[in-house]
């Protein structure tokens, strides 16, 4: 992984609390919408970003979107290490990451 300046670091530490304020005021209906339609993409799908769900969602589980993947890559997802620009017009096209589906060979490793 490439290393990152100071200002990416600073970033990331915003990002990061941002999403987890948006989780912690989101109400488990919300977070709850959002991974099911993770899961529902994953029947479908080899990998997910946050490109993919938010137009399928109402607009205030999308913006738990984000927060939910990176809870889900505890346990259901695993980050690909591949990141695409955001298509959200607030977000300037910044990086998000990609998930794949967490496989058994995935768990064995971490085990």
């Amino acid at each position: 992984m490439p290393r990152l300046t100071l200002a990416e670091q600073v970033a990331g530490d915003v990002r990061d609390k941002t999403l987890a304020q948006l989780l912690r005021q989101a109400s488990d209906w919300d977070r709850k919408v959002v991974a099911q339609a993770v899961l529902i993409w994953m029947r479908d799908h080899d990998t997910v970003s946050a490109n993919d769900l938010r137009a399928q969602l109402p607009e205030v589980a999308a913006g738990v979107l984000p927060g939910v993947l990176r809870g889900m890559s505890h346990n259901y997802l695993i980050g690909t290490g591949d990141y695409v620009p955001s298509t959200a017009p607030s977000t300037k096209g910044h990086r998000i990451a990609v998930y794949r589906r967490r496989t058994a060979a995935d768990r064995a490793e971490v085990a």
